[in-house]
């Protein structure tokens, strides 16, 4: 029987993640398919073959038949795997006319999402694909981490082996190691060379080949020349005159140095079993210097503390008492002017964690409305297609509940379109039960799990039952909040004109311009209907809000205003906030998408606090950083002093009631990425942001060395408020003309752990640039 025309037969060996023919399908894959790869936001084909490579971690193409080399992605780097026309590519009329659904499937990847979407010659070959690539994800998910290194090390001994004969000389070698940004003196890499190579290898000549390393000799003298010397003293200063730690030693370093008093010997016990890759040290429990290191290198050796990366705060508090991690213009990949809307980047953005999507809707041409920034280039999605892919995506992340901000500018016939859609397309997970006079608060995000919000404009009740009929609502559409005068921004526009006339594509961008508030908002009853929870309402004052705001009316505010209100009068703006919902948005001056500094409205209180997802900086880092703690929920309580008003906080003046010293020595990197083929200079760059203030620290620059600089920098901050504070640390090359960014990484100060601990690096986009790491060690103390 021909293997690809066989069903798939349930058995136990399947439920538990791989079937009876498991393995042919490992096979199969490994010996590589000829697909049709349809270029992404394209109709473009090529023909392309895949392989997975024969550890089932890495899935490799040649990206043009002009380049020798393969492109690799990393089976980890796969985040879905998705069948059919599910993809804006196979969405294209012109493509998903063309080809099956069932011969279609795609792969979403890399922190930016990309689409890789396939065509497979027929549907038996695309359903062993989805299968065999789901199978190798769980496999990538549950390596261990030594097994991870040893598959990167292969990797780059595979692009060294030149001559593919499955060896390389120690010149090779050397070469290699340049490459993996390792400088080390080579008669000292000479003597680890000829201790690793134990074994004789042949030619493909059939010759016998003399000082060679195969590629397990290379990754075992890869490890001796990366045994970490700084590691090596920490783990002498426990072992004694031994190389091992006891157990009773191993609770001493953990109550010592890592602060982790609650630590017991069999927690212990329990490490060594999982990382000692001796079976004597196991059965014997002591750790030898492999054991920790590799323990160092897991969860409880990195900075974020792993508690916070489950959902740990109580979640019953009301609404208003959260931080919301908040998506502004989320339909949009690139600028707000020209850039193209897509339904990926709402998908994106739920994927790391958004709570609060937002759609702007206009009328569309055949009677449906759609999603864009309005009057001006930028590409048009409908708005099914938005709330259809918000659905799919809206709690695979996270449980808890999801914002629809909607900025409404359809006719009445659309709104009624666009609230029948939201009723089909949600169900039941849309939540309609109303506030009620009486409610002072607003349910907690735990008692609207797994419910979509939608906020918009809502009518007054109907004098008659009857007669609910649609009606005028006071509106402040965002481009009436713009913090640019109308000059600034028909400039900037003007000159987008120009370069697009330049190209014979447009002479005129519609009409975009720049009204004052709109005095009133034609509404229609279906819409009002569906809104509850986030009712929204003009700004007037903190007093006004105060008298007369129910607990379910909410501002939104641009960020020039928010951040003069904040400036003028933060402590009332505090006090606003642990009553009532606050959204802040970019301004529309920010045609490129950039971004504001978020730590200030947080400080304030302000829970939704929007921000460019399409865009990878410096602000939007903090967010993904401040967002990972909770479980990546997109809920964060917020502390004591911002959830009572009657603690009276006052962000310029906090007080020293807080105050805490933090000790921070920046001991060592290992194994940057280099942005050019030279060896680095590099240096660590510490910012703390803090209620009202940042401060700045760096290291000494060490020249041509980003395998494992060494810096040993002692900083100390005192920190105002822990509970709201920022770290982030920046690797920067120095270069005479201007520093390259190397990497980053962005951590809440309630989240770090305290003692030796590595930090993970990431680029602007978010991609994590394992192996690098930063070691650190941490101590918080009474300034």
């Amino acid at each position: 029987m021909n293997f690809l025309s066989k069903r798939s037969r349930k058995s136990k060996t399947e439920r538990n993640g791989a079937d009876a023919d498991g393995n042919q399908v490992m096979q199969h894959l490994q010996a590589g398919t000829k697909f049709l790869k349809i270029r992404e936001n394209s109709c473009k084909t090529y023909n392309r073959t895949f392989v997975l490579s024969d550890d089932g971690l890495v899935l490799e193409y040649h990206p043009s038949k002009k380049t020798a080399s393969r492109y690799k992605i990393p089976v980890t780097d796969i985040h879905e795997i998705r069948t059919g026309h599910e993809t804006d590519t196979f969405k294209n009329s012109k493509v998903k006319n063309k080809y099956k659904k069932e011969n279609c499937f795609s792969l979403i990847v890399g922190a930016e999402n990309h689409t890789i979407n396939l065509v497979a010659g027929n549907r038996d070959e695309a359903r062993l694909w989805v299968q065999g690539l789901g199978w190798a994800q769980k496999k990538a998910q549950n390596v261990d981490v030594k097994a991870k290194q040893a598959s990167w090390i292969k990797e780059a001994f595979e692009k060294a082996d030149r001559n593919q004969d499955g060896s390389v000389d120690f010149e090779e070698c050397m070469k290699l190691l340049k490459k993996m940004n390792i400088k080390m003196d080579k008669s000292h890499a000479k003597v680890l060379f000829e201790k690793a190579d134990v074994q004789t290898h042949t030619d493909a000549k059939g010759k016998t080949v003399t000082e060679a390393l195969d590629a397990d000799e290379f990754v075992n003298f890869y490890r001796l020349v990366t045994r970490r010397p700084e590691l090596v003293k920490v783990f002498q200063e426990y072992s004694g005159e031994d190389d091992y730690w006891t157990v009773a030693e191993f609770v001493q370093f953990m109550h010592e140095e890592m602060k982790r008093l609650q630590v017991k010997p069999q927690w212990c016990k329990e490490i060594i079993d999982k990382y000692e890759p001796t079976q004597e040290c196991r059965q014997r429990n002591i750790l030898s210097f492999d054991g920790f290191q590799m323990f160092m290198k897991g969860p409880n050796g990195m900075l974020f503390n792993p508690h916070h990366g489950t959902v740990y705060q109580d979640m019953k508090q009301p609404f208003a008492h959260y931080f919301i991690n908040s998506s502004h213009n989320t339909y949009l990949m690139k600028d707000q002017l020209r850039g193209p809307s897509s339904t990926e980047a709402y998908v994106r953005a739920l994927q790391r964690g958004c709570r609060c999507v937002e759609l702007d809707c206009w009328d569309g041409s055949d009677k449906e409305p759609v999603v864009y920034h309005g009057h001006t280039l930028t590409s048009k999605i409908k708005f099914r297609d938005a709330i259809e892919a918000i659905e799919k995506y809206a709690f695979k992340t996270s449980e808890y509940p999801l914002i629809l901000s909607i900025e409404n500018h359809c006719s009445i016939p659309q709104q009624k379109v666009m609230a029948k859609q939201l009723k089909s397309v949600f169900g039941d997970k849309l939540y309609l039960q109303d506030i009620t006079e009486d409610q002072t608060a607003l349910p907690s995000p735990d008692e609207l799990k797994g419910k979509v919000i939608i906020k918009n404009k809502k009518l007054p009740p109907p004098v008659d039952a009857a007669a609910a009929d649609d009606g005028d609502v006071s509106d402040e559409d965002e481009a009436a909040e713009l913090e640019s005068s109308d000059a600034d921004i028909q400039a900037e526009i003007a000159r987008k004109e120009k370069k697009v006339s330049k190209k014979g594509q447009i002479s005129r961008l519609n009409g975009f311009s720049i009204s004052g508030i709109e005095a009133k908002l034609k509404l229609a009853r279906e819409i009002s209907d569906l809104v509850n929870v986030c009712k929204s309402v003009h700004f007037k004052s903190f007093q006004h809000s105060k008298e007369h705001h129910k607990c379910n009316e909410m501002v939104s505010l641009g960020e020039s205003k928010a951040f003069d209100l904040a400036k003028g009068s933060g402590q009332e703006m505090a006090e606003h906030n642990t009553r009532f919902l606050t959204r802040i948005y970019p301004a529309g001056r920010r045609t490129n998408s950039s971004n504001y500094n978020p730590m200030k409205m947080w400080t304030v209180g302000s829970q939704i606090v929007a921000l460019n997802f399409q865009t990878p900086c410096e602000e939007l880092s903090l967010n993904l950083g401040k967002f990972q703690q909770n479980g990546n929920c997109g809920f964060i309580l917020k502390p004591v002093f911002l959830r009572k008003a009657n603690m009276q906080f006052n962000p310029d003046s906090p007080g020293d009631q807080y105050t805490q010293k933090l000790t921070l020595r920046i001991i060592s990197a290992q194994q940057l990425p280099k942005p050019s083929r030279e060896v680095i200079d590099p240096y660590v760059e510490v910012t703390v942001l803090d209620v009202n203030a940042e401060y700045e620290d760096k290291t000494e620059v060490i020249e041509n060395n980003g395998f494992n600089p060494e810096w040993n920098h002692i900083m100390e901050f005192e920190i105002k408020s822990p509970e709201l504070a920022m770290l982030r640390f920046v690797v920067n090359d120095r270069d005479r003309l201007k520093d390259d960014f190397i990497a980053h990484y962005v951590i809440p100060i309630a989240s770090m752990q305290l003692g030796y601990h590595h930090v993970p690096l990431f680029n602007m986009e978010g991609d994590d640039l394992e192996p690098a790491t930063l070691f650190v060690h941490t101590l918080m103390s009474a300034p």
